[in-house]
C-alpha cells in the first residue's frame, strides 16, 4: 500500500525447531451443522510478542504419508495483539476440513481436526508470528476511512482490527466497512460481536450466497452487496487515504474489481482509473 507507514513487527521468533508451547484454555463451536464446523481457540501464548494482521503456524503432531514431520499450517490471529492491555489471549478461527476426493474417500485435513479436536489444558506447538504487511498503520496514521472484505474465516484479521480500532484506539471516528460473505446466516462468524459495534461510523453488510439472490436470479457474493452500496463507497473509493483489506476465498479478488468498476459506471467516472487507484491501496490474503 503505497505511501502507508506499518508498525514494525517481529518475525519468526519461534520456529519448527524451537516452538512455543501454548496450551488451550477455550476451544468452543461458533458453527456446528453437518457439514460445517467452525471453532473459536483460545490459546495461551502471551510469551509471543504478535500483533493483529499476523498469523502463527501450527504443528500438527505425527508425521505424514513419507514417514516426515507435518508441515506447519498458517491460522491468522483474531485477538488483539498480544501486548495490548486487556487483550483476549491469542485467538483462532479454524474451519474442520473435510470432504470427499475424487476416487470417494473421505480426506481429513491434518491440521484443521487436530486443532477443532483440541480440549482445555492441551499444548500446540506454535511457530511464528508471520507476516509484515497484512497491517494496520502504525498509531500516528491509523485514523483513516477502512473498507475490509472477507469470506469465512477470513473474518478472523478483521476482528481484531475492529478491536483495535472500536476498542483501543480513541476518538476513532472514520468510517469502516465491513462486508462478509458466506452461505448462509447461521455461518456468520462473529455476528454479534459485530452489531454490537453500535457506532456511526461502522458499516457492516453480509452477502448470504446460498439465501439471497441478485434480481437476475444468481447468486449473491460480496461483489453484488458492494456494488449495491455504491452512494455509501463512492467517496472511499475516491478518498486517497482509504485503505482496503481482503481475506479469504480468492476469487474475492475478481469480484473486488468487478466491485470498483460497478460502482464507477454508476457515477459515470473511468473504471480502469478508479481501480487501479484503489488496488494501489489493496492489501490482500486469499487462497
Amino acid at each position: 500500500m503505497e505511501g502507508v507507514v506499518l508498525p514494525e513487527v517481529e518475525v519468526n521468533t519461534y520456529r519448527k525447531a524451537n516452538p512455543l508451547l501454548a496450551r488451550v484454555i477455550l476451544n468452543k463451536p461458533l458453527v456446528k451443522k453437518e457439514d460445517t464446523e467452525v471453532c473459536h481457540i483460545v490459546l495461551d501464548a502471551d510469551a509471543m510478542n504478535y500483533r493483529e494482521g499476523q498469523s502463527v503456524g501450527v504443528i500438527p503432531p505425527g508425521v505424514n504419508e513419507k514417514g516426515n514431520p507435518h508441515a506447519v499450517r498458517l491460522y491468522s490471529i483474531a485477538s488483539l495483539g498480544s501486548r495490548t492491555p486487556g487483550a483476549e489471549k491469542l485467538s483462532l478461527t479454524v474451519k474442520r476440513v473435510v470432504y470427499q476426493n475424487d476416487k470417494g474417500e473421505v480426506v481429513r485435513g491434518v491440521c484443521s481436526n487436530y486443532l477443532c479436536d483440541l480440549k482445555e489444558g492441551d499444548v500446540v506447538s506454535l511457530t511464528g508470528p508471520a507476516g509484515r504487511k497484512f497491517l494496520l498503520p502504525v498509531d500516528e496514521d491509523i485514523h483513516r476511512p477502512y473498507v475490509f472484505m472477507a469470506t469465512g474465516t477470513g473474518i478472523a484479521p478483521f476482528r481484531a482490527f475492529l478491536q483495535r480500532l472500536f476498542r483501543v484506539v480513541k476518538d476513532f471516528r472514520e468510517p469502516v466497512f465491513l462486508f462478509m460473505g458466506v452461505r448462509y446466516e447461521d455461518e456468520l462468524l462473529y455476528d454479534s460481536e459485530f452489531r454490537s459495534y453500535q457506532k456511526e461510523n461502522f458499516h457492516y453488510y453480509t452477502a448470504l450466497s446460498r439465501q439471497q439472490k441478485n434480481p437476475d436470479g444468481s447468486r449473491k457474493y460480496i461483489h453484488h452487496v458492494m456494488a449495491e452500496k455504491a452512494d455509501e463507497l463512492f467517496p472511499l473509493l475516491q478518498n486517497p487515504r482509504t485503505l482496503f483489506y481482503m481475506c479469504g476465498l480468492k476469487g474475492m479478488e475478481s469480484g473486488f474489481d468487478y466491485a470498483i468498476k460497478a460502482i464507477a459506471a454508476q457515477k459515470g467516472v473511468d473504471g480502469e482509473e478508479l481501480l487501479k487507484s484503489c488496488q494501489s491501496r489493496l492489501e490482500s490474503e486469499t487462497y
